[in-house]
């Protein structure tokens, strides 16, 4: 695998407590030095982010609920809403796990419905759902019925973790490649901090591996290439 390659697969994180406007620049910066597929910033940092990008190659994400998904289906709806008037084109958005864990999946398909519409009613512009499952939580049943929600509401991606409940499994990637329509894309995420790591996912079927290590990552690809 190429370096450029390895990039336009990375989502490159900033999603933790005491994030600075400093650290969204140098974080642009190293995005657009990179050419990652996106970034992805809390959510009050959406609007900076999509200024320091424009007219480049990175797309701006954020996140909705996150990390646990407890929010009132309302106000997930709210937020993407507001996410995608600041300028985020790809918006994760944290599943009703707890209402998946109960098995009440037309709960949890209302809830994930909401706020696909919410982004497809924002704008005329193109924004990328990216239901985040919970993979570790689940279990391989409950997991192919939360792919099958994903793909009933028409989200674009599903993305196997937070990192809260667990992270990102080359078997649960697996699981959902299998699960999901060939339109849907498979996003790995959750302590993925290495190489070796990141390109067993991608070679598991992840379309997207999303980090806080992509500039390791590709530097570390590059030297190798060397």
């Amino acid at each position: 695998m190429r370096a450029r390659e390895l990039a336009k697969s990375l989502d490159f994180t900033l999603v933790r407590a005491g994030v600075t406007a400093d650290d969204v620049a140098i974080h642009c910066a190293t995005a657009s030095r990179l050419h990652v597929a996106s970034v992805v910033v809390p959510p009050s940092m959406v609007a900076m982010t999509a200024e320091a990008l424009r007219g480049g190659d990175v797309k701006v994400g954020t996140v909705v609920s996150y990390p646990f998904g407890f929010d009132d289906t309302s106000v997930k709806a709210a937020a993407v809403r507001a996410a995608v008037a600041a300028g985020a084109r790809e918006v994760d958005v944290v599943m009703d796990v707890s209402a998946l864990l109960a098995g009440r999946f037309g709960t949890a398909r209302a809830d994930l419905g909401a706020a696909v519409d919410a982004a497809r009613g924002s704008t005329s512009a193109r924004v990328m759902v990216r239901a985040v499952l919970e993979a570790p939580l689940l279990g391989e049943r409950l997991l192919r019925h939360a792919c099958g929600v994903v793909a009933l509401v028409g989200a674009d991606f599903a993305v196997t973790a937070t990192g809260v409940g667990g992270g990102a499994r080359t078997q649960d990637v697996e699981i959902m490649r299998e699960s999901l329509p060939a339109d849907v894309g498979v996003i790995a995420a959750g302590a993925v901090r290495d190489l070796a790591s990141a390109i067993a996912l991608l070679d598991a079927g992840a379309q997207r591996v999303s980090t806080n290590a992509a500039p390791v990552m590709v530097d570390t690809l590059m030297g190798v290439a060397a």
